[in-house]
């Protein structure tokens, strides 16, 4: 192979080279899986490495711990929020009395749930293709989970404000004053003074025609393709997550302006998984798992915008 052709690259910037060396791990994966694949120890040791990749696939990709407040423990751990209060200050002359006053305490524990996935295949489709059909596996595992904990808080959301809240604003086309407005009910309500304003691009990226920006900062817009901060608030643009049969997860047509002590999400340990085979159908099952809490305990400091002029 010449030098010219092994410096040519396509779309996604891979060579020639870069090709053949994919070619020949795949196929070496490919071979490995049909030669062992009756192994349980075998089988085993990969659903532990898919389990992994998995986890560490979520962790780098998901946007949850931007929007609200996110805690992790072990699997056997507790999680609470607790708030405090009731403590006074007083001025007095030097040498007066200071008064007491008593110290109060809230403490509301995270409940806890599951989420996971649960893919079974027919044992030689499998392995056929084995090396991509683990690929897809691992990438389908992580857009799923990191898109039904997204959908999980968005429909807690939606509960603690629904219609009729005041905390609900309604409006056809998303206003300058509607979101500004929101923004500063939620700075005076936040203790962090950590604000979002979280929505998919639909929404989100309406901000970019609001009147104020000068043309270097719409210049950087149009070059990054995203919008950083907002009025000190950070952005964040959900992916327009989809389910197997292609109906979105979260409405297009909703904007959160939210404080991130809004509520908690936390996550109970690693990812849990198992894999067995079917005798009788000839079908191979993995599981993966993972225990999960969320607790909206303070709705006032969040703001849901909803544009009557965008589809759901």
């Amino acid at each position: 192979m010449s030098d010219i052709t092994k410096q040519l690259v396509d779309a996604f910037g891979r060579s020639a080279e870069d090709k053949r060396v994919k070619r020949e791990l795949t196929d070496r994966a490919n071979e490995e899986a049909r030669q062992y694949w009756g192994d349980p120890k075998w089988r085993a040791d990969f659903a532990a490495e898919m389990t992994e990749s998995i986890l560490l696939g979520f962790e780098y990709e998901t946007l949850v711990d931007r929007w609200i407040e996110t805690e992790t423990t072990d699997f056997n751990g507790r999680i609470f929020v607790r708030e405090a209060g009731g403590l006074k200050a007083f001025y007095m002359a030097r040498g007066g009395y200071i008064e007491a006053s008593s110290l109060t305490s809230e403490v509301s524990e995270v409940p806890r749930d599951m989420v996971g996935v649960h893919v079974w295949e027919f044992e030689d489709k499998f392995t056929n293709n084995f090396a991509e059909s683990a690929q897809t596996l691992r990438d389908l595992a992580i857009q799923r989970m990191d898109a039904e904990i997204n959908r999980r808080i968005h429909t807690v959301l939606e509960q603690a404000i629904p219609v009729g809240s005041p905390y609900y604003v309604a409006t056809p086309g998303l206003s300058k004053a509607a979101l500004d407005n929101a923004i500063r009910q939620v700075q005076d309500a936040t203790r962090t003074g950590e604000v979002v304003i979280v929505g998919r691009p639909s929404m989100v990226d309406q901000i970019v025609d609001f009147e104020g920006y000068g043309p270097e900062t719409l210049e950087e817009i149009r070059q990054k393709g995203v919008l950083g901060t907002y009025r000190g608030c950070t952005i964040v643009r959900l992916k327009n997550y989809k389910d197997e049969d292609g109906t979105p997860y979260l409405p297009g047509n909703e904007m959160w302006v939210m404080a991130r002590d809004t509520g908690k999400f936390a996550f109970f340990g690693g990812l849990k998984s198992k894999e067995f085979e079917d005798l009788d159908t000839g079908y191979w099952h993995y599981i993966a798992r993972r225990d999960t809490g969320l607790l909206i305990h303070h709705p006032e400091r969040a703001r849901l915008l909803v544009d009557s002029n965008q589809p759901a």
